[in-house]
């Protein structure tokens, strides 16, 4: 596979969101950080929800993200905190956590938690979860940012020049100096490796040269056709690039 890398600037001028990460292991706090920098947010990671508490009051996060289990003050403690004061209470504050006691869930859910994860997260279902507290327009997929070989069309007539720079599992942007229409269909072969994935795509718009917001030329499509089976495979590409790097310890998923 073509080198893959995670870039800050995202496609479309997207606002980075400030998210605060609580959590006492070490090692799930590493993952958590790096998880959600590579989805493209910037992370203020903290042990402690005293530590937590200041952050808040002094730089607004868009979420907060805590473990229940904590050295000091608890997560539920912290959750109650946040949602029971008038300067704080709109921050969402999703639980993401080792334990299992549904007693504490059901604490947590009637005190406002937006959402109460277990560890290991499939790192979907945590974005999805942040989307839908901190976005508008939400993303249903991880935009994975990237640079791969493809061929839009008959791939004797497409210039080498073209690339994916980012990639969902529903769809893409392609990087050309050649746009096509919006509304057009076209076939589109992605290169991975030693293998290749076709699709039918839908462009759903396009950018000529000094348009668009990074002034990049290039078109954004969506899949409108595709085996069941390469889209596995993309999925499963995306979230091996996403945790690169990151243990199944580090994960999480220790009862408490």
């Amino acid at each position: 596979m073509d080198d893959i890398v995670f870039r800050e600037v995202s496609l479309g001028g997207r606002q980075r969101r400030l998210l605060v990460v609580v959590d006492g292991q070490a090692a799930h706090l590493f993952f958590t950080n790096m998880l959600l920098q590579r989805l493209g947010y910037h992370i203020h990671a903290v042990k402690t929800a005293e530590d937590a508490l200041e952050i808040v009051h002094t730089a607004n996060p868009a979420l907060i993200l805590t473990e229940i289990s904590l050295a000091g003050m608890g997560g539920v403690e912290l959750l109650k905190k946040i949602k029971r004061h008038p300067q704080t209470f709109k921050i969402p504050v999703i639980i993401l956590t080792s334990t299992r006691d549904q007693n504490i869930k059901s604490e947590c859910l009637q005190e406002g938690c937006a959402a109460y994860l277990q560890k290991p997260v499939d790192p979907d279902v945590l974005y999805a979860a942040i989307q839908e507290e901190t976005e508008t327009e939400r993303r249903k997929f991880i935009r994975l940012q990237t640079k791969l070989n493809v061929t839009v069309g008959d791939e004797e007539a497409t210039a080498i020049d073209d690339y994916i720079t980012a990639l969902s599992e529903q769809g893409m942007f392609i990087s050309t100096l050649k746009p096509k229409p919006i509304g057009i269909q076209i076939p589109i072969t992605i290169f991975f490796e030693n293998m290749r994935i076709k699709v039918e795509g839908m462009v759903i718009y396009s950018f000529s040269r000094e348009e668009g917001p990074l002034k990049t030329p290039g078109m954004g499509i969506k899949i409108v056709h595709i085996d069941p089976d390469d889209q596995k495979m993309i999925k499963s590409i995306i979230t091996k690039e996403i945790t690169k790097g990151i243990t199944t310890g580090q994960m999480g998923g220790t009862v408490i």
